[in-house]
């Protein structure tokens, strides 16, 4: 039997954006899209984090130019009740007690807090720690969302990557997403690729305190709606995707999964009604 975990999801800030820009079926209109990370409590292991969202360190990484171009593109907001540190201190944690980060992808409002996790080690996939630590300019990382400023200063003294952990298959609902990597090998949380969005995106599937299936799918999608429509986001964002195709592919598969199999919890990293629906206990989020 698989191990249960127990998941909390935190809403770790928000930025301004259009609707329509996410979703081609959306509306001309300046929505909130929430950042949000997910704690992972493991039975043996205790606290897991599963990105950081938003945190101060992401208005000192955008002060110069041409980072500054990534603020005026993405206005964010961060509540002092929204920080990490305080959500975490809610449900009966410090900072200090993370051990684990897993991260989705290295855009900034996934790690923004990477630098308040004194004690944690880093895990991602090979090809995003390639993309955020690459030889490019600072425009160019920009424009990717990528802030190495963020990074802590001993990172990859730090970092694990995911490939380093066992291999394994999965069950055949979840085959269209080839194999997984068991982080605590005993099949509580199985990291996945999500590629297309960015270079190395990595997802998350793990079994709840309620026993709910859930698929923790960061920003292979950043809607409900998208993943049930398969509902590509604006044109626009072919100028920060890492590759149009491979999105578009992965994207199709979240449609099928979620499509087939309505009691996984399929959770998007920026959806207002996924994360309302999880809280409610719904099986359709």
């Amino acid at each position: 039997m698989t191990t249960r975990v127990s998941l909390h999801l935190m809403q770790v800030g928000s930025c301004h954006h259009c609707e329509r820009v996410a979703n081609q079926r959306g509306r001309w209109k300046l929505v909130d899209f929430p950042s949000i990370a997910a704690l992972i409590v493991h039975p043996q292991a205790g606290p897991v984090l599963f990105d950081t969202g938003y945190a101060e360190h992401f208005d000192t990484a955008t002060t110069p130019f041409p980072e500054r171009l990534y603020r005026w593109a993405t206005p964010v907001q961060l509540a002092p009740e929204q920080t990490l540190a305080s959500q975490l201190h809610t449900l009966g944690y410090a900072l200090s007690d993370i051990r684990l980060c897993l991260i989705s992808h290295f855009h900034a409002d996934h790690v923004a807090g990477m630098r308040d996790l004194p004690n944690a080690r880093f895990v991602a996939m090979g090809a995003e720690v390639s993309s955020v630590l690459a030889e490019r300019s600072r425009f160019a990382l920009t424009r990717h969302g990528l802030l190495p400023g963020l990074l802590p200063d001993n990172f990859q003294q730090r970092l694990t990557l995911a490939e380093s952990y066992p291999q394994r298959s999965l069950a055949a609902q979840w085959q269209a997403f080839g194999s997984a990597y068991d982080i605590f090998g005993d099949g509580s949380i199985m990291a996945v690729s999500l590629p297309g969005h960015s270079a190395g995106q990595m997802g998350l599937i793990l079994r709840d305190q309620y026993d709910r299936e859930v698929f923790l799918c960061a920003d292979a999608c950043w809607s409900r709606a998208a993943w049930q429509h398969a509902s590509m986001p604006s044109a626009l964002t072919r100028l920060v995707m890492h590759d149009w195709h491979q999105y578009r592919h992965t994207l199709q598969q979240l449609h099928t999964l979620g499509t087939r199999h309505p009691e996984i919890a399929l959770l998007p990293s920026h959806c207002t009604d996924s994360l309302a629906a999880y809280r409610d206990g719904s099986t359709s989020c």
